[in-house]
């Protein structure tokens, strides 16, 4: 099992009014397994991520990562883990403008003293189809190359789970479906689990599994 969630309870203080957004949430993912997360706007999926991510903590619950509880870990322990055991693909992209976008593709590598930081990076953007681009600053990239990149620098390390956060969310149509199917055929050719967040149904039974966030739990697609 690459992920385990138990009981994870999280809520926010809205006034004087505490508003629970996770209730118990229960959640198990496989190796190699694709597992989609649909939800209305506001219903947890960004807090779910969160946590997921350990960028945030719960009121109580625990998350087994890789047969690590890294809601035990301090944060020198949990960011050194996080760099080599998740990869985060995000919806507005988040790379270092300043850096090309062969160094951003590495900078994982390098932050955790990796060796083969160069030749994991040229062999992404072989990958990812930007070869060419690899010298390229972020504003220098379209929006669909830059999210290429970030697809890459997600898959550095070689993570056991990825995380994407609605990856084509800000891509027009014939972009958005370029990226998704570079994702799901790299996720797939590097037998790597990933959990997908999107409020696109089709996109949804793509993966292997289906559920839907509802009033702070985790159900089965109906």
């Amino acid at each position: 099992m690459i992920l385990e969630a138990k009981s994870i309870e999280k809520s926010f203080l809205q006034g004087q009014k505490k508003i629970s957004v996770l209730k118990k949430l229960n959640l198990l993912v496989a190796e190699e397994e694709t597992v989609a997360i649909l939800g209305k706007s506001g219903s947890g999926k960004s807090t779910l991520l969160s946590l997921l991510s350990g960028l945030d903590t719960p009121d109580s619950g625990a998350l087994n990562l890789l047969d690590k509880d890294i809601f035990q870990m301090d944060e020198e322990s949990l960011t050194q883990f996080r760099a080599n055991s998740l990869g985060i693909v995000f919806q507005n992209f988040h790379l270092l403008p300043h850096l090309t976008a062969k160094e951003n593709i590495a900078l994982p590598l390098e932050i955790l003293g990796l060796s083969n930081a160069r030749e994991r990076s040229l062999e992404l953007l072989k990958k990812v189809g930007l070869s060419e681009r690899g010298a390229h600053l972020p504003s220098q990239l379209s929006g669909g190359e830059k999210q290429r990149v970030a697809v890459a620098r997600a898959l550095a390390a070689k993570p056991g789970l990825i995380l994407a956060d609605e990856p084509s969310g800000s891509l027009d149509e014939e972009t958005g479906e370029q990226i998704m199917d570079l994702i799901f055929d790299l996720v797939s050719k590097e037998k790597r689990s990933m959990i997908l967040v999107t409020h696109d149904r089709v996109l949804a039974k793509r993966c292997s599994r289906q559920l839907v966030l509802e009033h702070g739990v985790l159900n089965a697609l109906s």
